[in-house]
């Protein structure tokens, strides 16, 4: 096909469709590439005007093209979503200290290439030439917003990207590409608003429509926060129970989230728990003495993010609290 200005068949299209879901994506759906509409902006803009993006200043960087992804590739199309579960077979025990359990595997940034680029090449050879971008958190696109639009999804009350069957433990990935591929319809449907997550929030940080406030979050702060916890929100958030107990992450609203429940366990061997992530304990990370050794003991882990700093950090919190 060596004209992509055309629409590709529907045939085609379910042809690809397969082709991603084979590499063990739970969701793969279409939408063109446009601009986001003003009231789905304006809803990130007031995030950030709020504060709530906390210290990741670089949310304010590149709003035109988080605004409109046809600026990430020459001649965009259509854009891609796609979503990858995650969720364990196996549980760490929270008493040794609590791992987000989308940690428990190797870093998704990485994998999730690894398994695309193969599928993509042939996908680009069969359709003459097209050509394809992914964006991992490796580009500014408003991954949830895309999500809905596709149809792989509805979003939950915690702001995260429910998947029907397989809930929100997943890894969420879109690809920008220069083919025309006709649309999918976006769900309609809604999360239930049973209230779960938002009550199970150690800090509170559960806001309307689906919004979070990093400041509150034990997530943000203990693996993007760099340095000390010094405001009242942080210290009071990382005071309670789990904040206090926590080593790298928070996936509290997910475990309770009614949607996570009966859905499969990942089958991608990448994302599957190490034996160390799953019997880690404190006491063998205060051995650890810089971020080679943290990458030595838990190669290619999404803890390395954190950095030694960072669980030190953390851990002495736990043990000082």
């Amino acid at each position: 096909m060596n004209n992509r200005a055309s629409c590709i068949s529907v045939s085609q299209k379910e042809s690809i469709r397969g082709q991603l879901l084979a590499t063990g994506a739970c969701a793969v759906g279409f939408a063109p590439a446009e601009q986001v509409p003003p009231h789905e902006w304006n809803l990130f803009e007031d995030w950030l005007d709020r504060g709530d993006n906390a210290g990741m200043a670089y949310m304010h960087n590149y709003p035109e093209i988080r605004r409109d992804p046809r600026l990430l590739l020459d001649n965009a199309k259509t854009v891609i979503s796609l979503a990858f579960p995650f969720k364990p077979e196996k549980w760490r025990d929270g008493t040794n200290g609590i791992i987000a359990c989308y940690a428990y595997g190797r870093d998704y940034h990485k994998e999730l290439r690894k398994l695309l680029k193969p599928e993509l090449k042939k996908i680009s050879e069969e359709t003459g030439g097209a050509k394809f971008r992914i964006c991992i958190d490796s580009a500014p696109v408003l991954e949830r917003y895309w999500g809905e639009k596709t149809g792989i999804g509805f979003r939950g009350d915690n702001g995260c990207l429910i998947i029907p069957g397989y809930g929100s433990m997943v890894f969420l990935t879109e690809i920008i590409t220069d083919l025309k591929i006709p649309e999918d319809s976006p769900l309609r449907s809604d999360c239930g608003h049973c209230g779960a997550c938002v009550k199970a929030c150690p800090g509170n940080a559960i806001g309307d429509g689906g919004t979070i406030d990093c400041r509150k979050c034990i997530s943000y702060l203990s693996i993007e926060h760099r340095g000390e916890w010094d405001t009242p929100e942080s210290l009071q958030t990382m005071n309670t129970p789990q904040g206090r107990n926590t080593i790298f992450g928070c996936d509290i609203c997910l475990r309770v989230c009614p949607h996570n429940r009966n859905v499969p366990s990942t089958t991608i061997t990448a994302f599957q728990p190490s034996d160390t992530i799953l019997n880690i304990k404190v006491d063998d990370l205060r051995e650890v003495t810089s971020d080679e050794e943290l990458n030595s003991l838990i190669p290619s882990s999404p803890i390395s993010r954190a950095g030694i700093a960072g669980i030190y950090r953390n851990i002495n919190y736990k043990l000082n609290n």
